[in-house]
């Protein structure tokens, strides 16, 4: 049964409720976040008893409660000026040794309303359930781009150790000739880590084009963490396959494990708005990082792209429910790319890493073989690299054990794997619609991944 949450107003500044035992849904008046930084989220759980294809549910009581404790401290329905840790909205899961332990959700779906300009809190909200579409930003660097590397790496179609240039040679050019598709696998390639295409781009093939008269940036084998980098990835995954990025991961890998929802572009794909976790009202972040003259200094230097931002008009002023925030995937892209765009949930993504810990098949359905999954899953970072696309040594990976891998996307989304004791953890959130601080920063969530992940080391991996 699908338990109801409410939005209400606390006493006093600072009082968070938290309950598990609502069973309706109240109203508040709408108010402004400058009016009100105590409105809170009375959340409780979703808890049902089925689970995704293939996986066997059983709760484990007691990591939920200590899950709860976490939650009570990160979900909330306003942003206080003086707690950069709170967010409208989460979604968690566990896996243990091929089994659902934990499958819970908090909050709401969308708690702000931003049109005015401030926070407005609205008065009929939607509870947050497990399986709500959330944009997963760069999750989706290993939640489709790395998958669909390893299938045609399995299949034989495509070789890490070969120059990019092999199969894309237009990307051969301004010293990029030797840099091979390990290397970007890796972030270490020497591309820019990020550029504002989206001012100058406005399809994939003028982002592909964008990309390919790029130089260098840096010394190739050093490593700087590169957008640009999975974005060539996504288009050497459609030149090798025929296909555009997000039909193949649909058809090849989605689809087959049963994630009937998981994909690009979820509005064009039968995904109902009120099916969707609101995340950004456009795209303020990006806006302060190519608007040197008044946010100088701020992300990366954009002082020769003065101009084209001063010729944008392309900025998205509407809440994106449905649109990937990313700009140069939503804006340059139309919503498909190599580093961002993905939508899903934690029910969907419990289908596809468990497939990463029965070493590349599911339920029949092989996407990639043992060794390459083993090739794939082997931290370098002794040497510079870390994994094949995943990330390591975060220390809210580090939180569940030494030896977990995973990713973290813009978002709010958190995905961590450790195939030695057979776990996987995920946290999604919609952290982006309780706006920007006054630092014009969303609100850094990596406490509340370590919390969450600590809290299942403490269940199943502490002596």
């Amino acid at each position: 049964m699908n338990k109801k949450y409410s939005i209400f107003m606390a006493a006093m500044c600072g009082v968070l409720t938290f309950t598990g035992c609502s069973s309706q849904t109240n109203t508040s008046e709408a108010v402004t976040q400058e009016e009100n930084t105590a409105a809170v989220v009375e959340s409780t759980e979703q808890k049902d008893e089925e689970a995704p294809s293939g996986l066997v549910y059983e709760e484990n009581e007691k990591l939920a409660a200590a899950v709860d404790a976490v939650a009570y401290s990160y979900v909330q329905s306003s942003l206080a000026t003086d707690n950069n840790k709170v967010v409208p909205g989460a979604q968690v899961l566990v896996l243990k040794d091929g089994k659902i332990v934990l499958k819970k959700a908090y909050g709401v779906q969308q708690a702000f309303d931003w049109t005015s300009g401030e926070g407005v809190l609205l008065e009929n909200t939607v509870p947050m359930q497990t399986t709500t579409m959330i944009d997963l930003a760069s999750c989706t660097k290993i939640s489709a781009t790395t998958q669909a590397v390893m299938k045609l790496v399995t299949e034989g179609k495509l070789d890490v150790k070969e120059k990019v240039a092999t199969y894309l040679p237009e990307f051969g050019q301004n010293g990029k000739e030797n840099v091979t598709v390990e290397e970007l696998l890796t972030h270490t390639s020497g591309l820019p880590q990020w550029r504002p295409m989206f001012l100058y781009c406005d399809t994939k093939e003028e982002v592909l084009d964008y990309i390919c008269n790029t130089s260098l940036m840096f010394e190739p084998g050093e490593y700087y963490y590169s957008d640009l980098g999975f974005l060539t990835l996504g288009f050497l995954v459609e030149k090798v396959s025929g296909q555009s990025l997000d039909t193949y991961v649909k058809t090849n890998i989605y689809e087959p494990l049963g994630m009937v929802k998981t994909g690009y572009l979820p509005l064009e794909n039968g995904i109902a708005k009120e099916e969707i976790a609101a995340s950004s009202f456009g795209n303020p972040y990006e806006y302060c990082m190519v608007d040197e003259k008044n946010y100088p200094d701020f992300g990366y230097d954009c002082t020769e792209d003065k101009e084209a931002f001063a010729a944008f008009d392309g900025w998205r002023n509407y809440t994106l429910i449905g649109e990937v925030n990313d700009g140069n995937a939503g804006m340059g892209c139309k919503g498909v790319a190599g580093h961002a765009g993905v939508f899903s949930n934690v029910e969907e993504l419990a289908i596809l890493y468990q497939a990463l810990l029965d070493g590349g098949s599911y339920n029949g359905v092989e996407l990639y073989s043992p060794e390459v999954l083993a090739q794939f899953t082997t931290d370098r970072m002794s040497e510079g690299q870390g994994c094949y696309g995943f990330a390591t040594g975060s220390s809210w990976m580090t939180a569940l054990s030494d030896t977990a891998f995973g990713h973290n996307g813009f978002t709010g989304q958190y995905i961590t794997v450790d195939p030695q004791n057979q776990i996987v953890t995920i946290l999604l959130t919609n952290k982006m619609n309780a706006g920007l601080t006054e630092e014009h920063m969303y609100n850094n969530l990596t406490d509340f991944a370590k919390a969450f992940n600590n809290a299942v080391h403490n269940e199943y991996v502490a002596e």
